[in-house]
């Protein structure tokens, strides 16, 4: 293993908890010394003081505004040190042996981007992959008859060993920097969420690889970052959608760009507003959404 030199980058923002467990799991990997690198993006609760001091050999950087999941990971990318990147979610945690057998794969390191088996808090699979977004992948029926022209089941996709989707989850993506920094790195356009589908359609629109391993797993404790409180709910809330607008505008042109974003505008105020209009959560991400930055 000793081709691989690995640095492993982790946005934090207020998940001290499941950040502690994530490296104290990446410590005892069996047969790999990673380097770690922690992006805190401003927190600003005073945390990282004693998380310096508990974790010393820890590469900490203290952002001063909070910059969003992709300018976090582009930040940690300069200052690491290593020919391979694991980008890593802090509600992650790596059984011993992960990344020993990730590296005895042996497979096409430099020209893929590698994702694994995300195991929940119940020891479900979370399928952290996808198809792409598009006319035909919009709803739930088209969505169902596009599958099975383009990909098998999700039953049948989890017996094998290896498979290729349109994209991995960026909860847990392996890259070597090279070829991270030839598809043109995190987009920060990307506040938070798509950022993933969109570096793997950048790398399949170079003709490189994007594997999902389904013998290798870890376990992601999804979304305790983003449902601290109901604030921050509302603004994860807001960004899925703002992000998927964000990924039609930077992917699509014409007809169908303008179909897409009509699709996805409708679909999010019948949801929000028709479907719940009692609720106050769902009617502050509405506002949310439309106000000017």
């Amino acid at each position: 293993m000793n081709e691989i030199t690995l640095s492993i980058i982790i946005v934090n923002y207020k998940s001290w908890i499941p950040l502690e467990k994530c490296i104290h799991s990446i410590n005892n990997q069996i047969d790999i010394n990673p380097e770690i690198i922690v992006v805190d993006n401003n927190s600003s609760d005073d945390f990282i003081h004693s998380f310096k001091k508990k974790f010393p050999k820890v590469l900490w950087i203290e952002n001063k505004s909070n910059s969003g999941f992709s300018k976090g990971c582009n930040i940690g990318e300069e200052k690491a040190s290593n020919k391979f990147l694991l980008f890593l979610n802090p509600d992650t945690y790596l059984p011993n042996d992960c990344l020993k057998n990730l590296i005895n794969k042996k497979l096409n390191f430099e020209n893929s981007i590698i994702g694994i088996k995300q195991l929940n808090n119940k020891n479900k699979n979370t399928h952290a992959y996808g198809i792409f977004l598009n006319l035909y992948s919009f709803n739930g029926i088209a969505r169902a008859l596009y599958r099975l022209l383009r990909l098998k089941s999700k039953s049948q996709l989890e017996k094998l060993d290896q498979f290729s989707p349109d994209w991995i989850s960026g909860s847990f993506i392996f890259i070597s920097k090279k070829l991270f920094n030839i598809i043109g790195r995190w987009n920060e356009n990307y506040f938070m969420y798509y950022e993933d589908m969109d570096l793997c359609k950048k790398a399949r629109n170079m003709n490189y690889n994007v594997i999902m391993l389904n013998d290798i797993y870890c376990n992601h404790y999804h979304g305790l970052s983003s449902r601290i409180n109901e604030k921050t709910k509302i603004k994860s809330k807001t960004e899925v959608i703002k992000s998927s607008i964000k990924y039609i505008e930077g992917n699509f042109t014409g007809i169908e760009k303008i179909i897409l974003k009509g699709l996805k505008l409708s679909s999010v105020i019948i949801e929000l507003l028709l479907a719940s209009p009692f609720s106050r959560t769902k009617r502050n991400i509405l506002i949310n959404l439309f106000r000017k930055n």
